[in-house]
């Protein structure tokens, strides 16, 4: 089944034709959408969409709560969420019938993360191994032990979940017991651990999500819980995730995405009629919220920057005023240079970390190719060589392949034609992608996260958005009116949500869709303009 539709216009509009009836179809539908999607920000620019609860999250702050014997009615509502929410994914599946008492099996859980793609995979086996642990399903096998993963500098709830992971590991005896001889050294280390989690705790401000993450300040509380039960940090801790639940009764991933949904939004309503003044104030945010390490991070309360969020922020600025924001253009783009691996492609949070597909797409992207050509001809040789032979891409840090295919296809696009070589290997991985896209179409003219999938808004828009722009003869009436379909009565959009955190967890942030439609249809009713 796709996307539900949700008041809807009674019987379905004609299918738009092409020419000048398609023009005027897309041109309403996208000045409904970006009304729908202005009146969502507020004053100050920003657009403050909230997160949907999510199964896990909720699942581990009642298993907390029990632990503390606190708030007995904040548990039976978390239990009464569990019992009516939806799993997604097999990991869901499982601990939903845990929490809830009902016989489960975690091994499927497990099955095929040796197949990770993106460098991560012993962490989130790590990670996984840890939820799966709290919640009393940790199956007999190998696994990775905290201890053996690098030392590397990490993403700072990457670097906090690994702390918490080694204590929970050593405290419930999952991990791989330590030699006898190495007994004093293990407990040293184990000591350390325990410091360093209650200062990276006690640095950020109280009654603030940890970071806006709460899987990561959840999973930090479970090792607290192991040597400070109670304590001052622990309560302020629980009051703060409990207060963030959603009007669903959920506990979200993180407690925000202003950043990120504010520079995406920007890019879709600065072309919209009548709304450049509000774009404007939207970049003026985006501007103030830059770090003094020149990137942005997603919200407004995390310390961690990436590569994704500030190449975003840097795409909003340049389209709305290059010259007025030229410092904060500046530095954005000193970030990313920063950021650059040696072999071309860039991570998502710190040099020498795996390149991500995403990020390095975003980074072609927001950096000039006639100052920056020295990093941008490795970058644009890495995402050709990462096609897979049916012409799609790993999806990394989204469920849905035309996703990463349109944030791919823009950045080939960016190719000047003075480099002709790396152009015509451009235009021919181009042309695959474009071709596995005409095949994964569906029958209502929309697409899927993968071939065979339910048609969903986000997906489908963003292959319009690509076709569009790559495809210029492509027939856009099935899409448009899958779309036109699918679009409620205030302007707005639905969708199954395609962002995922920890990969390859979804989450959703519903205005997304709107985003992303809106995007594709400015481009839409471009095309056929000119």
């Amino acid at each position: 089944m796709s996307d539900r539709l949700v008041d809807s216009p009674a019987g379905s509009a004609p299918r738009p034709a092409a020419g000048q009836g398609q023009h005027l179809g897309a041109e309403a539908m996208r000045n409904r959408v970006a009304r729908h999607l202005a009146v969502q920000v507020d004053g100050e620019g920003a657009l403050k969409d909230r997160c949907a609860g999510r199964i896990i999250e909720s699942a581990l702050l009642l298993l907390l709560l029990r632990k503390e014997r606190a708030l007995p009615r904040a548990q039976k509502e978390l239990q009464d969420y569990l019992q009516q929410a939806r799993p997604k994914g097999a990991l869901e599946g499982v601990v939903v019938d845990a929490l809830l008492g009902r016989p489960c099996d975690a091994n499927a859980v497990l099955k095929g993360l040796g197949k990770s793609r993106h460098g991560t995979g012993a962490r989130k086996r790590l990670l996984l191994d840890t939820i799966l642990g709290l919640c009393g399903l940790l199956s007999d096998g190998a696994r990775p032990d905290p201890r053996d993963i690098g030392p590397r500098p990490q993403a700072v709830w990457t670097e906090l979940t690994l702390c918490a992971a080694t204590i929970l590991h050593a405290h419930a005896g999952w991990g791989t017991p330590a030699p006898a001889a190495a007994d004093a050294t293990h407990q040293q280390e184990l000591l350390e651990h325990q410091n360093l989690l209650v200062r990276r705790l006690a640095a950020f401000p109280a009654r603030q999500v940890w970071e806006g993450n709460a899987l990561a300040h959840l999973v930090a509380l479970h090792a607290l819980h192991t040597y400070r039960p109670g304590c001052d940090l622990m309560r302020e801790g629980i009051e703060t995730l409990v207060q963030l639940r959603g009007p669903d009764g959920g506990v979200p991933f993180i407690d925000g995405q202003e950043v990120f949904v504010t520079a995406l939004a920007g890019v879709a309503l600065a072309p919209a009629p009548g709304h450049a003044r509000l774009a404007a104030r939207m970049g003026e945010y985006i501007a103030s919220r830059q770090q003094a390490d020149g990137g942005w991070g997603y919200n407004e309360t995390t310390t961690q920057t990436d590569v994704d969020d500030t190449a975003r922020c840097v795409e909003l600025l340049r389209m709305l005023d290059a010259g007025r924001f030229r410092h904060s253009i500046q530095g954005g783009e000193s970030y990313l240079r920063a950021r650059a691996n040696e072999e071309g492609g860039f991570p998502t949070y710190l040099r020498g970390h795996p390149w991500d597909l995403d990020m390095t797409a975003g980074a072609v992207i927001a950096l000039p190719w006639e100052s920056h050509a020295h990093l941008l001809r490795p970058a644009v040789q890495v995402l050709i060589d990462a096609q897979d032979e049916d012409g799609s891409f790993d999806p990394s840090w989204t469920l849905s392949l035309p996703s990463v295919i349109l944030r791919v296809l823009d950045a080939l696009a960016q190719v000047p034609d003075s480099e002709s070589e790396l152009r015509e290997r451009a235009a021919a991985c181009t042309d695959r992608a474009l071709a596995y896209l005409a095949k994964a179409q569906g029958g209502d003219g929309g697409w899927g996260h993968t071939p065979g999938k339910d048609s969903d808004v986000l997906s489908t828009a963003q292959a319009l958005a690509t076709l569009v722009r790559h495809a210029p003869d492509a027939d856009l009436a099935g899409a448009l009116a899958f779309l036109e379909s699918r679009q409620h009565a205030d302007g707005g959009f639905t969708s199954t949500p395609d962002q995922v955190g920890p990969r390859p967890l979804p989450f959703d942030f519903p205005v997304l869709a709107d985003v992303h439609v809106l995007t594709a249809l400015n481009r839409v009713v471009a095309a056929t303009t000119a």
